[in-house]
């Protein structure tokens, strides 16, 4: 019994240890919602926003939304990082769409 008590442990404790490409994925989790970025400081910093479609934009708020609902059920971090942060930026492009077209 002892025996398998420690192979579950050790099995967990393996499960723990980050690898290389856990790394990317960390660092790409905080990156792509980034590149963004440039569309909302265009809209701000031109006060115009009449290229940019609330279509697209509104979707992509949505879409977010139950991305966040998914990684919250099934416990993924990264992914609920990554959706929490374009969810942010896209609702601050959709905020500048209503008020600057």
């Amino acid at each position: 019994m002892a025996k398998q008590h420690l192979q579950k442990h050790l099995h967990k404790q393996k499960l723990r240890q980050k690898s290389f490409f856990d790394f990317i994925v960390y660092f790409f989790t905080i990156a792509t919602p980034l590149f963004e970025l440039p569309q909302a400081i265009t809209i701000y910093a031109r006060h115009d926003a009449g290229s940019v479609s609330i279509y697209t934009w509104g979707f992509f708020l949505i879409d977010n939304l139950v991305w966040i609902v998914y990684a919250l059920r099934r416990r993924l971090l990264p992914l609920l990082i990554t959706s929490i942060l374009y969810l942010v930026i896209e609702l601050v492009v959709v905020i500048g769409i209503v008020l600057y077209s």
